[in-house]
């Protein structure tokens, strides 16, 4: 530590969301030093982002809500502070990176920052290129942000960040998207900046990768932050066993020959057969999610062929082909759309039987009467997950839907999706998370 006296602390925070008789957060005390790295932890809905938000001025002043308590700021108590006023002194990484995007190409995004703090151009320009030199986006400089993938707008989002070199970084789930190479890179610059000074609250799930810079841990239960003495809780792995092969011969659910999109070379092929679990993987940036969009129609194939149960997709729409494919997305806002979280799963067509069973395996029991909205980004992706389904297609394919979960979360999906397979269903996904990959018997293909 650079210093005893702490750069923010905490005294008796609470924080009770609008509409809700229980607080989400109660009575958090907490110092942050100087050149610390502080990780917290916990499950989802536990209050993690929450703390961040009401250090941020975002709770209550854009959420609503109530708080009680009080954070200072080298002394100074940040009551009537607004957000824009913390700003100077704190950056935040939301969970949800779409939604800390502002201009349409790379290159934009990043001097926008630094424009809106006056940094003289010629510093910005020099800024600009050493960074995105530094996350590897100098290729992608004048692309639209919409062609980069979630991983890549995640690096874009820090490399913004950490230009600006405010003291206090809070950053919700900065790994969640990365590559292995991305999580490395973003862990020696954090461990780099604490060495010269700044601060670090760091909120993830992927406990075993961050806490070897960590100076310290805390962990939400039941509204409280506890400070772990030694170590965070063993993940809890799933109950159920990897998925076994099926006796007898397995039918070929779907095929691909020579798909390409975009002008970029063909994918390698691929055949699924029922109860098997295909694993993509690939850096930031390869293609994985181009080839999950392809294979349910949403992207139509500059070449090549795809067959789904035997029959040519070429002149079958979207929706014939959902019948078939169900498709978890990356960011769950863009697939909620019901009142409540049981109407979510409980569609046209499901049963209550279904519904139920899908809210029980997934820990949505007691959230069933909530809008989906007022979940945890964790809650919403396995809110997601238990919407698609309940269809009961026969192909699903996942796009990074593991992060954001807590142990026990994970260990929820991954036996729901563990079932799907016994059953016959077929998986093709996405993801950074080692034991996902493990539990499912997943073959690896590599883009």
């Amino acid at each position: 530590m650079a210093s005893n006296q702490p750069l923010v602390k905490v005294t008796n925070l609470t924080f009770t969301h609008p509409g809700k008789s229980q607080a989400t957060i109660e009575d958090v005390n907490f110092n942050l030093y100087p050149g610390e790295i502080v990780l917290i932890a916990g499950a989802t809905g536990s209050g993690k982002s929450t703390l961040l938000n009401c250090l941020a001025g975002i709770a209550p002043s854009h959420t609503g809500g109530k708080l009680d308590g009080s954070i200072f700021y080298q002394g100074i108590d940040l009551a009537e502070w607004s957000v824009r006023q913390r700003s100077q002194y704190f950056c935040v990484l939301l969970q949800n990176v779409e939604t800390q995007i502002f201009t349409e190409r790379v290159w934009e995004e990043f001097v926008f920052g630094l424009e809106n703090w006056n940094v003289p151009p010629n510093q910005i320009l020099q800024l600009a290129d050493n960074s995105l030199q530094e996350f590897g986006l100098e290729v992608q400089r004048n692309w639209f942000i919409r062609q980069l993938s979630a991983g890549q707008k995640q690096r874009l989002l820090i490399a913004c960040l950490l230009a600006i070199s405010q003291p206090v970084m809070l950053l919700d789930e900065p790994l969640a998207y990365l590559d292995a190479k991305g999580v490395e890179l973003l862990l020696q610059l954090l461990k780099s900046r604490a060495e010269k000074g700044q601060s670090v609250i760091i909120v993830e799930h992927r406990i075993d990768v961050v806490k070897k810079i960590c100076d310290r841990s805390y962990y939400f239960q039941n509204g409280k932050l506890i400070e772990l003495e030694k170590s965070l809780p063993s993940p809890i792995l799933p109950l159920s066993p990897s998925p076994t092969p099926l006796l007898l011969p397995s039918p070929i659910l779907l095929n691909t020959h020579g798909l390409s999109w975009g002008g970029y070379p063909p994918f390698p092929d691929l055949q699924v057969a029922a109860g098997e679990t295909i694993l993509l993987k690939g850096n930031n940036g390869c293609g994985k999610t181009t080839l999950l969009k392809l294979l349910c129609g949403l992207l139509k194939p500059a070449t090549g062929k795809l067959e789904i149960l035997g029959r040519d997709t070429s002149k079958r729409s979207v929706v014939q082909i959902a019948k078939d494919v169900g498709f978890v997305l990356q960011n769950p806002n863009h697939q909620l759309f019901a009142d409540s979280v049981r109407a979510e799963i409980e569609q046209p067509g499901v049963t209550k039987a279904i519904a139920d069973l899908l809210l029980e395996q997934l820990n949505l029991s007691d959230r069933a009467n909530e809008h989906p909205q007022a979940l945890s980004q964790g809650q919403k992706r396995r809110l997601a997950l238990g919407a698609v389904l309940a269809r009961q297609p026969k192909i699903c394919l996942l796009d990074e839907i593991m992060v954001g979960q807590d142990p026990n979360s994970l260990s929820l999906m991954l036996n729901v999706l563990s079932n799907f397979t016994r059953q016959g269903g077929a998986l093709i996904l996405t993801s950074h998370v080692p034991l996902s990959a493990e539990v499912l018997n997943s073959q690896i293909l590599e883009l």
